[in-house]
């Protein structure tokens, strides 16, 4: 969802102000922020009575964006620092669409007055899990199966101004990236942070409940070497992808990182304990 633009009808923030030297008083007061709609085309819309014009001064433009709409007030450099957290149920669009904490900026600023449009490119800040099942032996059926991230931090601090975020901070908690459904297939975003690190000496990265009641926690993952790979310190705008073959005692995994930012590939296997 919202790897290439965003789906229509989403709501992104839009901030500008007016590039003015150290000491100058800007003559042109922009709302904050403006409230741009997503269209089919990957283009945003506003409503006529809240139409931005270039300033009267003729000066240039700063133009910075963030979505989800209502996550940040003011991108000025003394705002406080903005705290956001995932959603702890991501198996619906709605949720999963709400923890994409994404920033964007035109190719350059400031912007100068232009009839073109101001072409705004967005970076993911979070990190995403994709995880897709696959039928394998001794089970008959996969649906409703529920896949879920284990031991995950949910928060971080947002610094407005800059666009960056800090650690992972909050209680470790569940992330649901599928639940109850016959699509095999789903993703998660979450906070760069470190997982599948030991836990009352397991580790535990992944788990899957089968609709009969069946749990099974992902182990032993390696790289394409045959290393075993224990904490995965995931990074932002990083895609980290789980092919995940369930069968009737274990669940073998092939893994690998991809763009949203490409990375190399893992292989590894987990098992019913």
């Amino acid at each position: 969802i919202q790897n290439g633009q965003f789906a229509e009808g989403e709501k992104i923030d839009v901030f500008i102000n007016e590039a003015v030297n150290v000491g100058e008083t800007a003559t042109t007061n922009y709302p904050r922020p403006l409230v741009y709609t997503a269209g089919r085309d990957g283009a945003m819309s506003i409503s006529t009575s809240d139409q931005p014009y270039y300033p009267t001064s003729g000066k240039d433009v700063n133009i910075y964006a963030y979505y989800p709409s209502g996550t940040v007030t003011s991108i000025d450099a003394n705002a406080a620092p903005v705290e956001f957290t995932v959603k702890e149920n991501q198996s619906n669009d709605t949720d999963y669409k709400a923890s994409d904490l994404m920033y964007g900026t035109p190719d350059k600023n400031p912007v100068g007055r232009t009839k073109n449009h101001v072409n705004i490119t967005f970076k993911h800040l979070l990190s995403k899990v994709t995880v897709t099942l696959k039928q394998g032996a001794g089970i008959k059926n996969l649906t409703n199966a529920k896949v879920e991230l284990l031991n995950v931090l949910p928060t971080t601090t947002l610094t407005p101004s800059k666009g960056t975020i800090d650690e992972a901070t909050g209680t470790q908690t569940e992330i649901t990236v599928m639940d109850k459904g016959t699509n095999l297939s789903g993703s998660a975003v979450v906070v760069p942070q470190t997982l599948n690190q030991e836990v009352e000496g397991k580790r535990r990265f992944i788990r899957v409940t089968l609709e009969t009641g069946g749990v099974l926690y992902s182990q032993n993952l390696k790289d394409n070497d045959g290393n075993l790979i224990e904490d995965i310190k995931m990074t932002a705008g990083n895609e980290y992808k789980y092919e995940i073959t369930v069968n009737l005692t274990s669940l073998d995994i092939k893994s690998s990182i991809t763009e949203w930012v490409t990375g190399d590939p893992v292989q590894g296997e987990a098992e019913m304990e």
